[in-house]
This record gives structure tokens, C-alpha cells and sequence, in this order.
């Protein structure tokens, strides 16, 4: 994993930082049971990669994330806060894969966080508070969309 991360994930090459997410998301495919202990090495490369100057390397970024979510499931939502700034990022961006790449990872956050008993929501507010105020009609479409969910779940 760290190879992985130090020599690809964080490199200066484009096509070497996707080759990174790639297989930071096989790692953690690989880990299955085991990827709850090896979060905190995954995920922050490739949160790291949603602000890339690259939109290939964003979008991989979202795909990355996408399939690790698929394995840790409720494992993720320790990282939700960074996880939902950088999908609020991501759905301003202009590049449609990115934009695309980012609905599916939210939908997936979405079903992990309603199936998830838990999930703090007292730590999400304030984030969601601030992201309220911001003029972009994408992350207020993202913002209505998490009010509905969270809403939707009978225990929040």
C-alpha cells in the first residue's frame, strides 16, 4: 500500500497517480474483511486526488473510492465529512465523467449511511450547514438529496 500511495497515488505523472488509484481500489477489493484496518492508508490518497489538476485522475479518483466503498461499506463513513467535501467539489466540476463518476459515489454513500446504524449525523451538520449557504445550483441538488436521505432513515 505504501508503495503504492508514495510512488503512484502522490506522484507528479498523471497516468502514474491513476495507476495508483487503480490499485489502491484492487488493494482494497483484495483486503475484503480485512479493509477496515487499512482505511486510514486508502482513503486519503485518493481523497487527495479529487482536487487533481487532471480530470482523468479525478474521475479515477471517484472510481477508486466507488469500489472501496463497495467492500468497507460503513467502514468508510469514519472519513464521511472529508468523503462529502470532496464529492462537493466534484459536483461542480466541469468535466461530465467526473460530475457522472461523483452521482454514483453518492448514490453508493447514500445506501451506505441509510443502512448504517452509525452514522453521526451530529458531526455531518455542521458541514451540511455550511455547504447550505453555497450558491451552486449541483451542491444544492447534492444538499436537498442528503436532507432527503437522512431524512428517509428512521433513527437520524
Amino acid at each position: 500500500i505504501n508503495v503504492l500511495v508514495n510512488e503512484y497515488a502522490y506522484s507528479t505523472q498523471a497516468n502514474s497517480r491513476k495507476g495508483g488509484l487503480i490499485g489502491l481500489a484492487a488493494t482494497a477489493i483484495a483486503l475484503m474483511d480485512d479493509i477496515g484496518c487499512y482505511l486510514n492508508l486508502l482513503l486519503p490518497p485518493v481523497l487527495k486526488c479529487f482536487e487533481d489538476q487532471q480530470s482523468r485522475v479525478r474521475y479515477y479518483a471517484c472510481e477508486a473510492l466507488y469500489n472501496i466503498t463497495k467492500v468497507a461499506r460503513g467502514s468508510v463513513l469514519v472519513f464521511f465529512n472529508e468523503i462529502f467535501d470532496g464529492l462537493c467539489k466534484l459536483f461542480m466540476d466541469l468535466d461530465m465523467d467526473v460530475k457522472n463518476g461523483a452521482q454514483l459515489l453518492d448514490r453508493l454513500t447514500k445506501d451506505v449511511v441509510a443502512e448504517t446504524e452509525s452514522f453521526d449525523v451530529e458531526k455531518f451538520i455542521p458541514l451540511l450547514r455550511e455547504r447550505i449557504r453555497v450558491k451552486d445550483p449541483f451542491i444544492r441538488q447534492l444538499i436537498v438529496g442528503w436532507i432527503t436521505v437522512l431524512d428517509s432513515v428512521p433513527d437520524i
